[in-house]
């Protein structure tokens, strides 16, 4: 059995699909599976990836969903099936750097105590131009898990194990399901640190807002409410349950231009 199963959620994605593969396939650590779930693509992008791993040897597994079921649950059939000792989430427009794998696979090696770990992450346009950059904290508190999320989920590996105890992805939720999951397993005892290392590159322009409804934002507020009624802090810190309903009445646009202006000042640092 290969030691990281790399997941991925593929859905409408065939403008950038084969280079998120191709970073997969470039990768400096070699002990891998990586798990395809096509989501009720319409756009060609199952046919796409068909092509891609075609002449690729059995390290590719796809499946597919004859509709669209959401993130969560095409996930977890990734999940299901995994034989690694490690999951590693992969976005389908994104591109992992070629020592992430490596990188990250040493780090919970040294440390049997994590149960996840992330990375820094640059950010891309379309031009594939890198204009910013993402830095979670190394070592959240409990109570910054209620301003957001406190790891990039799509640059996190996970030991299956921890994944499968806490019970998956929640497919109920949309959008929400990653942070969902984060609190659950913080809540637990499960440790997540995040590696101060750029391993990641994140597709990032106004469609990735756009993309995110009034639907996701009453989701982020649930799992907040749920975050605050599980962790042991002081109940004054539920000013941060507003959070997602105050950012939800801002129009996309400009919540775009401020973000890019914050995550800009990290250019320097890249």
């Amino acid at each position: 059995m290969p030691r990281v199963s790399i997941i991925l959620a593929v859905h409408n994605s065939s403008g950038t699909i084969a280079s998120a593969l191709e970073s997969i396939v470039r990768q400096t650590f070699t002990d891998w599976e990586c798990i395809i779930c096509d989501d009720g693509s319409t756009d060609g992008t199952l046919e796409l990836v068909r092509n891609s791993i075609k002449d690729s040897n059995s390290k590719f597994i796809l499946l597919s969903n004859s509709e669209n079921c959401g993130a969560a649950h095409a996930r977890n059939r990734c999940i299901d099936i995994a034989g690694g000792e490690y999951i590693a989430i992969q976005d389908a427009d994104d591109t992992s750097y070629p020592t992430r794998f490596e990188e990250q696979v040493k780090f919970v090696d040294s440390f049997p105590d994590v149960s996840i770990v992330g990375s820094y992450a640059t950010l891309s346009d379309n031009s594939k131009e890198c204009w910013g950059k993402l830095q979670a904290p190394e070592t959240p508190k409990k109570v910054d898990w209620l301003k957001g999320s406190q790891i990039i989920h799509a640059s996190s590996l996970m030991r299956r194990k921890d994944v499968l105890a806490i019970g998956k992805y929640d497919e109920r939720l949309s959008r929400a399901e990653d942070y969902d999951l984060f609190v659950r397993m913080v809540a637990q005892g499960f440790v997540i640190r995040t590696l101060p290392k750029v391993l990641y590159d994140i597709h990032w322009d106004l469609s990735d807002y756009l993309r995110k409804t009034k639907k996701y934002r009453w989701n982020d507020f649930k799992v907040r409410l749920k975050a605050l009624k599980m962790f042991d802090i002081a109940p004054y810190n539920a000013i941060y349950l507003l959070k997602p309903l105050f950012v939800g009445a801002i129009p996309a646009q400009l919540l775009y231009k401020h973000h890019y202006k914050k995550f800009k000042r990290n250019e320097r640092l890249i």
